[in-house]
């Protein structure tokens, strides 16, 4: 297992974090390392055992070779290592990046999270259900969703469930805008986003 790991004191809360279709690239070890220094312990989760992308191309041909059900069952042995010895983590969140995003939320809405922040990723019907923790979502201006109002109709399904949301839409941004390898990058809204989900995470795992 190639997972990143940037330990907290014990028992001290936990975030596991989800990189996106790049794989876990250091700049996502480099956010586990913030997260450390802020007082979580930090599981970075490595779904391509070891590999990365270097453009998108290759991104979409590795996301497309993941087996789903391997990631998901990976998210949750996280969540199990955190939870035990010797880190034994009070409560976990996670935040998960685009396809990251996808599976954490997944994962959320199965309980396994206590709060979750995902990046440019929401739930779309029949997946959509009441989630049992926080939901904070980092969404770009400008974006491809199916239907078009697709992140618009998870808020509001969240709401309608009694979950609490929080939805930023970032101006002038497209997908990936918080992903300093992607061409897509916007430093600015990237560094809001992160400073929110710190506060998100002091909010909810304390």
């Amino acid at each position: 297992m190639t997972d990143y790991l940037a330990a907290a004191e014990h028992g001290a809360p936990a975030v596991v974090v989800v990189h996106d279709w790049f794989g876990l690239l250091p700049e996502v070890m480099q956010q586990c390392d913030d997260l450390a220094a802020a007082g979580y312990t930090a599981l970075g989760v490595d779904l391509y055992d070891g590999r990365t992308a270097g453009d998108p191309a290759e991104a979409e041909s590795m996301m497309g070779g993941l087996r789903i059900a391997a990631a998901r069952d990976h998210l949750a042995a996280a969540v199990r290592r955190l939870r035990g010895s010797p880190f034994l983590a009070p409560r976990i969140a996670a935040v998960g990046f685009s396809m990251g995003g996808w599976l954490a939320l997944h994962a959320a809405a199965k309980g396994q999270f206590d709060a979750i922040a995902a990046y440019y990723a929401v739930l779309e019907p029949p997946e959509t259900v009441p989630m049992p923790c926080p939901v904070q979502l980092h969404l770009a201006a400008v974006d491809e969703w199916d239907p078009a109002d697709a992140p618009a109709l998870f808020v509001q399904a969240l709401r309608a469930g009694g979950t609490p949301v929080d939805a930023t839409v970032y101006p002038a941004t497209e997908h990936s805008f918080a992903n300093g390898a992607a061409a897509e990058f916007a430093p600015d809204a990237a560094a809001k986003a992160w400073e929110a989900t710190l506060e998100f995470l002091t909010r909810t795992l304390g």
